[in-house]
């Protein structure tokens, strides 16, 4: 502390750095702050309103001296309770921090403050052309800095992926106040893409370079409907097995149609409605989804490329939350994911439960995602009706974990499902996610528990993490845990058997050659680490299918600790990795968007396995016959010595503190 600041109290020296007028602990202000979209809420003892970006890591640094707790917040329109403070202490109010600074249409760029509201970012950007890819529902009032914390996807990243893929550059403020930069072009772990999905538990986003698109010069709009969602259902999982990768597929129900107030555009027996979207001229994916719509028993078939009629078919979808939210007190909504051929069998179980619990719900679906928003309507202030909400939330969530997917595919953990994380992940899964918010947040004042269960283990998760383990990856835990009890270190690689490198001992992954699952309808599959890009890509082929990946004899698991191919982040969308201590960790799945953990794959690539021991990793693939062009960049990805690092020791500290793995990466250890 200097001298300006000795002998202040904390809220004296937070009203010097931001302003007397922006900071208030008012019971009014306090109110305001205590609660989001969620259903949860919690009092804090002050609020900073920031007009300037600058004064953020300041007031930081005044908070950590204080070990006071603080939570940043803009909109508010998180629905999981992850954006109040649970430790009553301060909110960060940056919803004033709405400057674009930069949109830079040569570099495909904008540079903007985490208050700037997404919709406004686009209609900027669309003045020259261009958009921003991510597209959440609530995009008229959520900013940038929610959709990072949040790794918000919308209806859009089914073709162009979620929030964290359009990030080029981040400027952060660290939990004890230090300014970082993080940007693509670092070498070594990819740092940037932890803060993605972290909800604020491990810093907060100061400024985004985001990555902007030139505006399709086409864009083709079908609407089709269904006598019922399932067979709808249907006709998602035909259009996906087909290959075709359409620009959005969206779906809403009779109730939610009805809600918006167009059921006398619909015809009477419709029950559900889906719009699909292509861009540019795709006439044999056309006439492929109109032949599949009819096969599926789809009626009322459109197609226009006109852009008002398509402003007015897309308004039933976008209006259908705000919609149930005025015909009843409050909406819960649930964000499960599955892998898309177990969307028919999702739906079928979650309208039971709905049934079952006597409650009305509109079902709405990022359908091409896999991801159910199962909207249901009642009145909080009824305590009897809200049990029965929050027990079919639950049994919703359990549902998607049975069927191989995921408890959040966008809205985030919170407070809300935290509980629901035992369910999900194994306790060694969890365990490795708090070591990460650990080492970066030791004294837990970063949006303080949320995303992490407070009592790990005490629940049985659903499925057993090592039941589909081959008999050669448990082999690999069997021997480093073995190793870790005996304090031995463990060089990586994917070819020697045996032999060392210095004081450790090699461990290869050669054996680990197996084609774990192959999914076509899914479109992904699932490789063990020893597996080459060529062995792969020669399976797929006699499939018809093909990954993004160039044709090199070089094992998976050694592709992705080098960091050899840039887009390996893009196409990883689940893995199994040992852990120093021979722990099974268990990352994603087969849904290609999964916000439940934090983004630690991304870490691990171009580690070169100084963090984890890769067994296994689920890809998403191809059909080239619709996919001919490859949308992402392959780029050998530039090494350098990250070892120095402050960030990335203190995440190998946590993760390896004997710097059991690959010693030879951070050897000052």
């Amino acid at each position: 502390m200097n001298g300006e600041t000795e002998g202040l109290s904390v809220i004296d020296e937070i009203r010097r750095i931001a302003g007397f007028e922006n900071v208030s602990n008012s019971q009014q202000d306090l109110i305001c702050a205590s609660y989001d979209a969620s259903l949860a809420a919690a009092m804090p003892s002050l609020v900073v309103n920031f007009k300037k970006t600058e004064h953020i890591a300041p007031v930081v640094k005044a908070l950590n001296r204080a070990k006071l707790p603080f939570v940043a917040r803009a909109a508010g329109t998180n629905l999981c309770g992850a954006a109040i403070n649970l430790a009553g202490g301060a909110v960060l109010n940056l919803a004033g921090l709405k400057k674009i600074r930069q949109i830079d249409t040569v570099n495909k760029l904008a540079v903007v403050e985490p208050g700037v509201v997404n919709l406004s970012l686009q209609e900027e950007l669309k003045k020259f052309g261009f958009f921003y890819a991510p597209d959440p529902a609530s995009q008229k009032v959520c900013t940038i800095g929610g959709n990072i914390a949040q790794n918000a996807g919308g209806p859009l990243c089914l073709r162009y992926g979620v929030t964290c893929d359009h990030i080029e550059k981040l400027e952060a403020v660290l939990p004890d106040g230090s300014e970082r930069i993080f940007s693509r072009k670092d070498s070594g772990p990819d740092i940037l893409s932890l803060f993605c999905q972290s909800e604020g538990t491990l810093g907060i986003i100061k400024t985004a370079w985001l990555k902007i698109l030139p505006i399709p010069q086409k864009i083709t709009s079908f609407i089709c409907f269904f006598e019922d969602v399932e067979s709808s259902m249907k006709a998602v999982s035909m259009i996906i097995a087909s290959g075709i990768v359409p620009r959005a597929m969206e779906e809403v129900d009779a109730l939610s149609i009805e809600a918006a107030g167009e059921k006398r555009a619909i015809p009477e027996r419709a029950g559900a409605l889906l719009i699909v979207e292509l861009e540019g001229d795709r006439p044999r994916e056309e006439s492929k989804i109109s032949e599949i719509f009819s096969a599926c028993g789809g009626f009322s078939i459109e197609k226009t490329s006109d852009p008002s009629r398509r402003e007015e078919l897309w308004r039933i979808r976008k209006e259908s939350y705000p919609a149930l939210a005025r015909i009843g007190e409050n909406v819960m909504v649930e964000d499960g994911v599955v892998p898309r051929p177990r969307l028919p069998e999702a739906v079928k179980k979650i309208k039971a439960v709905i049934a079952e619990n006597r409650l009305r719900a509109g079902l709405i679906f990022h359908a091409g995602d896999g991801n159910i928003h199962p909207n249901i309507v009642f009145d909080q202030r009824d305590k009897e009706e809200t049990l029965r909400v929050k027990k079919a939330g639950e049994e919703i969530l359990k549902i998607c974990i049975e069927l191989d997917g995921d408890i959040s595919g966008e809205h985030g953990i919170g407070v809300e499902k935290r509980k629901a994380m035992n369910l999900r992940y194994g306790p060694e899964t969890l365990i490795f996610f708090k070591k990460i918010k650990d080492a970066l947040d030791p004294d837990n004042l970063a949006n303080p528990d949320k995303k992490i269960p407070l009592s790990i283990g005490q629940i049985k998760p659903l499925k057993d993490p090592y039941s589909q383990l081959t008999p050669q990856a448990a082999e690999i835990l069997k021997e480093l845990k073995e190793r870790s009890l005996k304090g031995i270190k463990t060089a990586v690689s994917s070819k020697l058997k045996k032999g060392k490198k210095g004081e450790a001992v090699y461990l290869s992954c050669v054996n680990l050659k197996s084609v774990k699952d192959f999914d076509r309808e899914n479109m992904t599959i699932t490789v063990e680490s020893g597996m080459t890009v060529r062995e792969l890509k020669k399976f797929l082929r006699k499939e018809g299918l093909d990954i993004s990946l160039p044709d090199e004899d070089i094992a998976m698991g050694a592709a992705a600790a080098e960091g050899r191919y840039e887009n390996m982040r893009d196409l990883v969308t689940g893995a199994e990795m040992a852990d120093a201590g021979g722990a099974l960790i268990k990352l994603g799945g087969k849904t290609i968007k999964s916000v439940s953990g934090y983004n630690v794959f991304p870490l691990m690539i171009g580690s070169r396995g100084a963090f984890a021991f890769i067994l296994s990793m689920t890809l998403k693939i191809k059909n080239p016959a619709y996919d001919e062009n490859e949308r992402k960049v392959i780029a050998l990805k530039n090494g350098g010595d990250f070892s120095k690092d402050p960030l990335l020791v203190k995440i190998k500290k946590a993760l390896d503190p004997l710097n059991l793995l690959n010693p030879h990466i951070f050897n000052d250890l």
